[in-house]
């Protein structure tokens, strides 16, 4: 009856097509990083104190990248940035941990899971309310 503004036409077949362009973009971001890291690693002689630090800057970037792809429109920001960390992490955690060999889930895990949602969320509340 009455026509809002704020009103977004939701169709769920592009919500997933734009989560899976953004879980794609975030992944290859992922491993392009990592393996530049390592390739770091092997040229020079760096730290191990810098690996962990360095792997979480590489994620979070992706999921800043793959949030803004990913998330469109102008409401529920937290809920879709959120859920795409969620999704990032449990994508990255199995892609990874098959190429490492190791399915190994510890508390730096469900850490990283945490702190992806969070920063998805914080990503998604930005980007819907940018003008």
């Amino acid at each position: 009856m009455f026509a809002n503004s704020k009103t977004e036409n939701f169709n769920s077949t592009n919500v997933v097509i734009d989560y899976l362009k953004g879980l794609i973009v975030s992944m290859l971001v992922s491993l392009g990083l990592v393996i530049i890291f390592a390739l770091l690693l092997k040229w020079f002689d760096l730290p191990e104190s810098l690996v962990v630090p360095i792997t979480f800057v590489i994620k979070y970037l992706s999921v800043i990248v793959g949030s803004l792809i990913a998330i469109k429109g102008t409401s529920k920001g937290l809920v879709k940035g959120g859920l795409f960390g969620f999704f990032y992490t449990i994508l990255a955690f199995v892609v990874f941990s098959f190429l490492a060999k190791s399915f190994a889930l510890d508390l730096t895990t469900l850490l990283d899971l945490a702190s992806s949602i969070l920063l998805g969320a914080i990503v998604g509340i930005i980007k819907v309310n940018r003008k």
